[in-house]
């Protein structure tokens, strides 16, 4: 009875996480297609929320939304924090036209609970992001016809995310004669926007981001779809900026080559919903004897369209990577980060609420085997009347 009633749980636990599953990739679809009206270029606030914040991600062209496989999934896709086996943590610096600067810090983990699906530990991660888009000189003319320099701050901001991330089915299905193991991820991002231009005028958002991941770990393949910044916009005085809103869709395959060798490529194509932009991004990793990445990739459709080279150098848990674009002389950047994983570490064991019923089912088994315990003392009792006996008989004998 308990076993058909968990086997009938368990197939509801199962329809409950694709239903999920489906509609958040149907609100994907919605939000994207019922997006406000599209401007022109550049016609969306907080730019730098369109900056690749990952010299890994960066490197493969910024096709990641389908890799999504380290701390910078927070920057692409939040299905992919379920994926944090263990705690990793990295700071990144990026440099760009002239003075701007973006610094990112984050640190992610899996958590030591099972996630809502009921499936396995979820992940959460952290982040911060603060950038500056370089100096704006103010040259006020006074009233007897001098001239003063005053240098201040063209635009400062600083996103505060955190990212919550877990497998919600994985099973089989059966194509054709070839049985595929599928692993399903979903994940969720809540933003906190700040942002002053010229040192005077301030505004604050809410951003939200939703992601999906379906792997076939055996073949190597990943699909991944997210929407990101998604929000009313930010304000400054009376007008109000739409948000970046970016819709991201892509895949990747990887597969070992030789030895401690693999080989990862990686389609995405991004649509920048308030601003009539597309892009499309192609992206190949090549690990060699887990000591070194050589990374390349390709933009295209986009202003920021070009070439773009990244190396990793990993040891243990450290890692070092660097990454920079050969497009326009205003679109150049580059970036490096260091990042460290955990690797000695590991969170708790977890029971699931099933295993736990199973050991109170357990437990009235022993007070049914106390019962012929209450016999023991009689056992020897009844040894003891031969012995009696035997007695007995010695004196008949006598």
């Amino acid at each position: 009875m308990n076993k058909n009633f968990r086997e009938m749980r368990g197939a509801g636990t199962v329809k409950r996480t694709v239903l999920l599953s489906a509609c958040i990739l149907c609100s994907i679809f919605l939000i994207l297609r019922g997006s406000v009206a599209a401007g022109g270029p550049g016609t969306t606030s907080v730019q730098i929320l369109k900056t690749d914040m990952s010299p890994r991600a960066m490197g493969m062209g910024g096709s990641f939304v389908a890799v999504a496989d380290d701390i910078y999934t927070v920057n692409y896709n939040p299905a992919g924090t379920g994926q944090l086996y263990i705690p990793e943590a990295s700071a990144m610096y990026l440099t760009g036209f002239e003075d701007s600067k973006l610094q990112f810090l984050g640190f992610g983990m899996p958590l030591p609970v099972i996630g809502l699906a009921g499936v396995e530990k979820a992940g959460m991660a952290a982040s911060a992001v603060f950038s500056q888009a370089g100096k704006f000189t103010y040259r006020p003319i006074a009233d007897d016809g001098s001239v003063t320099s005053v240098d201040m701050d063209a635009e400062t901001t600083k996103v505060l995310s955190i990212s919550y991330g877990e497998k919600v089915y994985a099973g089989e299905m059966k194509i054709d004669n070839y049985t595929a193991k599928l692993e399903n991820y979903l994940g969720f991002t809540a933003k906190y926007i700040s942002s002053e231009l010229l040192g005077a005028y301030t505004a604050s958002a809410l951003a939200f981001d939703a992601g999906y991941l379906v792997r076939e770990p055996n073949l190597g393949l990943t699909f991944g779809a997210s929407v990101s910044n998604y929000g009313k916009g930010v304000k400054y005085l009376n007008e109000t900026s739409p948000m970046p809103v970016i819709g991201r869709f892509g895949l990747s395959y990887e597969k070992p080559t030789f030895m401690d060798q693999s080989v990862l490529v990686a389609v995405e194509y991004d649509s920048y919903l308030n601003e009539a932009l597309k892009s499309g991004r192609v992206g190949l990793e090549y690990k060699f004897q887990k000591l070194f990445s050589f990374r390349t990739g390709y933009k295209l459709w986009e202003d920021n369209k070009g070439l773009t080279l990244g190396l990793g150098v990993h040891h243990q848990g450290f890692a070092l990577d660097f990454a920079m674009s050969l497009a326009s002389a205003i679109f150049n950047t580059s970036q490096v980060s260091f990042s460290y994983k955990f690797t000695g570490w590991r969170v708790s064991e977890y029971k699931k609420d099933t295993q736990y019923r199973d050991q109170e089912e357990d437990k009235p088994k022993p007070e049914k085997a106390a019962k012929p315990a209450k016999k023991t003392p009689v056992k020897p009792q009844n040894r003891q009347e031969p012995e009696k006996k035997k007695d007995s008989d010695f004196f008949w004998i006598d």
